[in-house]
């Protein structure tokens, strides 16, 4: 039976109308025939049509040294198709097709995924998409299921796990308030935020955007699932990039995330951090390159901590199921370290891990982690992730596998995806950062080392290959290798608590199993949002290469990490100094 459930926020007016039950008429009518008629004679028929429009709109501005660059506010819609063919225990899914993943379409096949439609759809010119997008996907999928079946008929299988959960079939009407954008102030924003660098000859390039997009989604299914969502989120991003005289390419950013772009941080307090970042490469490119490796024990602070973790740790807390594929082929899934480790150690026994996708607030700071429902129709749970470093439990969706055979609503963006994630240490094991500075000292002198290192930033790796990349392509040449962590801010710390500036360094080697032997936590959590690269792969799921997520934790005292100093050339910087520096009369 469907269970009606209606959830009203209706205080303001929405940028966009009110549900559309013209959208949802087209969809219901279109799965009807799909499902009745949809038949090509030797292949079975869908026992599962999906639908789902996402129509979206971003109010993005950029600047560049206190000019605007670039305004985009441009509406778009999107359809997107999903059919199933089989049944629940085995159908056409959890199987990669090498012909289809390596070489696509072709290019006169219609799209069913991310297919572009009508910003303002009518019932009838929405029916056409409809039956264009599903008779493509059905002949896609029919033809999967076929080479699904040829390609198991003479092999015993030892993972018969259903390809599909059965869930009950919902409806709800989630309306969200939608705040307004005040575009003149954001333009003055961003132009002084940018404008900053005028300051900093140091400084080669830079830049400042903010985005305030606003989506709305209709989703229905064969089984009566139905949803509509209205949702929005901005964000605020300011990055520079220096080169210091031997050519190591220097990077940092400011980041300022909320739901509510009134809750941004505020002209005052920007233009404050943009200066210290600018201040640091100014200085970083003043000083001698750190020319050692080291390895011994580690101490990240503050959002150092929170990226290393989210780089690290999280993605591993995502189910995944590699798929079946003709002749052994993998997909390769990185990130898979526990999906057999339920029931193992996984962090100290004094730290535990806890999902909280229904939290919108911690400490009066927006979680862009919380949602209030997943791509597939289901209200998320808030759950124990880790017990007294013991696994518990995994993010999960609707395709099931071997240790995990039930959904707590994180399939976000088209792939299972975590949301926000909060740390809880024992008393005795949190300490200030002062207490932690000296645990760090201690710990060195055992192992006779003349110094700690205090890591106080890490380059958030979505920037990293966005907007740094954008700006200086192929000047920074950081490997994405599991382990690795570039690193922006770190401090040598001596035996007298002195602490000085260093460059050029990257973590090695921080794996999953590093946070088993973490000594030591800080006393207060970090709040950091941020969009965390997808999990499961866009290539397999279609969906989004970047997610917003929350990840709330404290100082974390590492007892041995390895951090090297880059290997190889880099570029010369270039030959005249930058004309905004002061040997240029600025």
């Amino acid at each position: 039976m469907i269970k009606l459930v209606l959830i009203l926020f209706a205080i303001q007016l929405s940028l966009f109308a009110k549900v559309n039950e013209e959208i949802f008429s087209a969809m219901q009518d279109e799965i009807n025939r799909s499902m009745s008629e949809l038949k090509i004679d030797g292949l079975e028929k869908p026992y599962y049509v999906e639908y789902k429009i996402e129509i979206s709109q971003p109010n993005t501005i950029s600047s560049n040294l206190g000019a605007i660059v670039e305004m985009n506010d441009t509406k778009t819609a999107k359809l997107d198709v999903q059919i199933r063919v089989g049944d629940y225990k085995f159908d056409n899914t959890n199987f990669f097709d090498i012909g289809l993943g390596f070489f696509g379409s072709s290019d006169d096949e219609e799209s069913f995924k991310n297919r572009r439609i009508s910003i303002e759809p009518s019932y009838n010119s929405l029916r056409r998409q409809l039956w264009l997008a599903s008779d493509a996907a059905y002949k896609r999928e029919a033809e999967i299921f076929s080479k699904k079946v040829a390609a198991l008929q003479n092999k015993m299988r030892k993972d018969t796990t259903h390809d599909f959960l059965k869930v009950d079939a919902k409806v709800n009407i989630i309306e969200n308030k939608i705040p307004r954008f005040d575009k003149s102030y954001f333009m003055d924003l961003v132009n002084s935020a940018s404008g900053v660098f005028n300051k900093y000859g140091a400084i080669a390039t830079s830049s400042a955007i903010i985005e305030f997009e606003v989506k709305e989604t209709y989703y229905l299914n064969s089984e009566g699932m139905k949803y509509y969502v209205n949702d929005y989120n901005t964000n605020l991003e300011v990055v520079a990039t220096a080169q210091a005289s031997d050519g190591m390419p220097l990077g940092d950013y400011y980041r300022s995330m909320a739901k509510n772009p009134s809750n941004l941080a505020n002209k005052e307090t920007v233009i404050r951090e943009v200066n210290k970042i600018a201040q640091l490469l100014t200085k970083q490119t003043e000083i001698e390159a750190e020319i050692d490796d080291y390895s011994g024990p580690v101490l990240f602070t503050g959002i150092a901590a929170c990226e290393v973790f989210a780089d690290q740790f999280a993605p591993n807390l995502v189910t995944q199921r590699q798929p079946l594929s003709e002749g052994g082929f993998s997909t390769g899934n990185s990130n898979s370290a526990f999906q057999t480790k339920i029931g193992g150690r996984v962090l100290p026994e004094f730290i535990s891990l806890k999902a909280i996708p229904n939290l919108e607030k911690y400490k009066n700071i927006e979680l862009l982690g919380h949602f209030k429902i997943d791509n597939e129709g289901i209200l998320p749970s808030n759950f124990t992730i880790v017990e007294n470093g013991f696994l518990k439990e995994l993010f999960s969706s609707r395709i099931p596998t071997k240790r995990v055979r039930n959904s707590n609503g994180h399939k976000r963006e088209g792939g299972t995806m975590f949301s926000s994630i909060i740390f809880e240490v024992e008393k005795e094991k949190a300490l200030s950062y002062d207490e932690l500075k000296a645990k760090l000292i201690e710990y060195c002198k055992m192992r006779e080392l003349p110094y700690g290192i205090v890591v106080k930033n890490v380059m958030d790796k979505n920037i990293m290959f966005t907007s740094l990349f954008r700006q200086n392509p192929g000047l920074f040449k950081f490997s994405n290798d599991d382990g690795n962590v570039l690193i922006t801010e770190a401090y040598k710390v001596y035996p007298d608590g002195k602490e000085e500036l260093i460059r050029g360094l990257s973590g090695k080697g921080f794996t999953v199993r590093s946070f088993k032997d973490i000594l030591f936590t800080g006393k207060e959590n970090y709040v950091m949002n941020y969009l965390a690269s997808a999990v499961i792969s866009p290539f397999i799921s279609g969906g989004s290469r970047y997610v917003y997520s929350s990840i709330i934790c404290p100082d974390l005292l590492f007892e041995d990490g390895e951090l090297v100093t880059p290997n190889g050339d880099f570029d010369k910087p270039p030959f005249l100094p930058n004309p905004l520096s002061k040997e240029n009369g600025k």
